[in-house]
C-alpha cells in the first residue's frame, strides 16, 4: 500500500506540473482575441445574461460556470505566476448575476474588482484559455458534446462488440448498463456543452471507459491498476468544480475495479490499493494548491479556502437567492434537479430509480447465492459513497441539487447491472464466458 501511495502522489504530482506548464504557456496569448469571441456569444445569442438556463439544450443549463471560466480566461491581472496558479476574475459578486457582469465587461469595459478563485484548480479555464485561440465559444461546445457522445458510442459499441465474441457475460452486461444509463439519465444533453462540466465529464467517461477496456482484455498477468487509477483521480482533481466528479470517481473505482479485476485472490487487494491510489492523488492535487496558493498569494488566501469549505460543511453559508432548506424547498430543488437528469421530467427519473433500486435489490439477493457474490455486494455498496457524500456535504448539495442530483444516474445504471447480472447467471453459461480467473 505504501508503494501505490507514493507512485499515485508522483503521477499527481507530474500531472500537475504539466498542468502548470501549460497555464503559464496559454498566457503568453493574446487576450483581445479571446475577449472578441465572447463578445461574438453575447451578440449571436450563445451567451445570455441568464445564469442558469432549466433544461436548455443548445447552449446548456448551466452558463453560470460558463460566464465564470470564460472571464477567468480573459482576465489578465496579477502577476504570471499568480495567474498561472489561479487565474484571476473581476467579478464584484461571484454568487449571481455572473454572465450579467461578464457582458458588462467585454461589451462596456465596465469591470468589477481583482479576485483570485482560490478554491479550485481550475484547469476548465486554462483549457478554455488555450482553445479560445483557435475556437469560437459554439465551436468549443460542440467539441466538448462531441468527445462526450465519443466516448459514450465507444462505450456502447465495445460492450456490444464483446457481447458478439463471448456472450452477455456479466462484465458485458454492467458496462452495457453503465454507459446507456448515463446516456439517458446523466443529463448529457443539458451539461455535455458546459465549459465546466463538459471536461469533467469527459474524465469520468474516459475512465470508465479504460476501466471497461481493462475488464474486457485477455489479462495473461495481473493487472496494475495504480498509476492509471492515480492519472484519473489526478484529472478529476483539476476538472473538478464539486460537481459530482469525485464521488462518482470513487463509485467508478469501487465496482470498475470489481468488474475488471479477474482473479478472485486479487479482489480486495486491487480494489483497495485502486481507491488509495484515486484518493492521494486527489489528495496531493489539492496539497499542491494550498502550498503554490502559500508561496505565490498571502497567507489570507488559504485562509479563506478553509472557511469557505468550513461553510459549506456548516451549512453557515447562504445564498440570497436560496431560499432556506425546509422539507418543501429540498423537494422542490431536488425534484428540478432530478428535471435535469431526464428532459424536465422529475416524476419519471423517481420512478425508474424506485424501479432500480428495487429490482437491483432482488438481483443482489439472487446474486448473493452465487460464485459473483463478492463482486455483486462491491457493485451494490458504491452507491454508499453517493450517500456518504450527500450527507457530508448536505448544504453544497441542497444549494446546487439541480446539477448534484445527476450523481445517482450511478444508482440506475448499478440498479439494472445487478438485475440483469442476475438474470444472466441463471441461463447456462457458455464456454467463451469471461469468468473470474481462479487462484494460481
Amino acid at each position: 500500500m505504501t508503494s501505490a501511495i507514493m507512485r499515485s502522489i508522483a503521477i499527481a504530482a507530474i500531472l500537475y506540473a504539466i498542468l502548470l506548464a501549460l497555464s503559464w504557456a496559454s498566457l503568453g496569448s493574446d487576450p483581445r482575441q479571446a475577449t472578441a469571441a465572447v463578445v461574438t456569444a453575447f451578440k449571436a445569442g450563445d451567451l445570455t445574461e441568464a445564469d442558469i438556463l432549466d433544461t436548455d439544450t443548445r447552449i446548456g443549463a448551466h452558463q453560470f460556470n460558463d460566464c465564470l471560466i470564460l472571464d477567468q480566461a480573459i482576465t489578465r491581472s496579477g502577476t504570471r505566476a499568480q495567474m498561472t496558479v489561479t487565474p484571476p476574475n473581476d467579478l464584484s459578486d461571484r454568487t449571481t448575476a455572473v454572465c450579467q457582469e461578464l457582458k458588462r465587461s467585454v461589451l462596456e469595459g465596465k469591470h468589477g474588482p481583482l479576485n483570485f478563485y482560490q478554491n479550485y484548480i481550475h484547469g476548465h479555464t486554462v483549457l478554455a484559455r488555450a482553445l479560445l485561440e483557435v475556437l469560437p465559444v459554439r465551436a468549443i461546445r460542440t467539441l466538448y458534446q462531441l468527445i462526450i457522445a465519443s466516448l459514450l458510442l465507444a462505450g456502447v459499441a465495445l460492450a456490444m462488440r464483446q457481447a458478439l465474441r463471448g456472450g452477455a457475460t456479466v462484465n458485458v452486461i454492467f458496462w452495457l448498463c453503465f454507459f446507456l444509463a448515463f446516456a439517458r439519465f446523466f443529463g448529457f444533453e443539458h451539461f455535455s456543452q458546459s465549459l465546466g462540466h463538459g471536461p469533467a465529464d469527459a474524465v469520468l467517461l474516459g475512465y470508465a471507459l479504460w476501466l471497461e477496456t481493462t475488464s474486457f482484455g485477455a489479462q495473461s498477468r495481473p493487472v496494475d491498476f495504480v498509476v492509471p487509477v492515480a492519472a484519473f483521480g489526478a484529472l478529476t482533481a483539476i476538472f473538478e468544480f464539486l460537481t459530482g466528479g469525485i464521488p462518482l470517481g470513487i463509485a467508478l473505482t469501487i465496482a470498475g475495479v470489481a468488474m475488471a479485476e479477474r482473479r478472485d485472490d486479487r479482489l480486495k487487494s486491487s480494489i483497495a490499493s485502486a481507491c488509495v491510489a484515486f484518493i492521494t492523488a486527489i489528495a496531493t492535487m489539492v496539497l499542491i494548491k494550498i502550498v503554490l496558493t502559500q508561496i505565490v498569494f498571502a497567507q489570507g488566501a488559504v485562509t479563506s479556502i478553509g472557511d469557505q469549505l468550513f461553510e459549506r460543511l456548516a451549512g453557515s453559508a447562504q445564498f440570497e437567492d436560496i431560499p432556506p432548506p425546509t422539507v418543501a424547498n429540498i423537494v422542490i430543488r431536488v425534484s428540478r434537479g432530478l428535471g435535469e437528469m431526464m428532459g424536465g421530467q422529475p416524476g419519471f427519473v423517481v420512478m425508474i430509480l424506485l424501479l432500480t433500486i428495487a429490482f437491483g435489490a432482488a438481483g443482489l439477493v439472487r446474486l448473493r447465492r452465487s460464485d459473483l457474490r463478492e463482486r455483486a455486494m462491491l457493485v451494490a455498496a458504491s452507491n454508499l459513497v453517493l450517500v456518504v457524500w450527500v450527507a457530508v456535504f448536505n448544504h453544497h448539495f441542497y444549494v446546487h441539487a439541480w446539477f448534484m442530483t445527476r450523481i445517482f444516474a450511478w444508482t440506475i445504471a448499478t440498479g439494472f447491472a445487478l438485475f440483469a447480472m442476475a438474470v444472466a447467471v441463471r441461463q447456462p453459461v457458455a464456454a467463451a464466458d469471461q469468468a473470474p480467473i481462479p487462484a494460481e
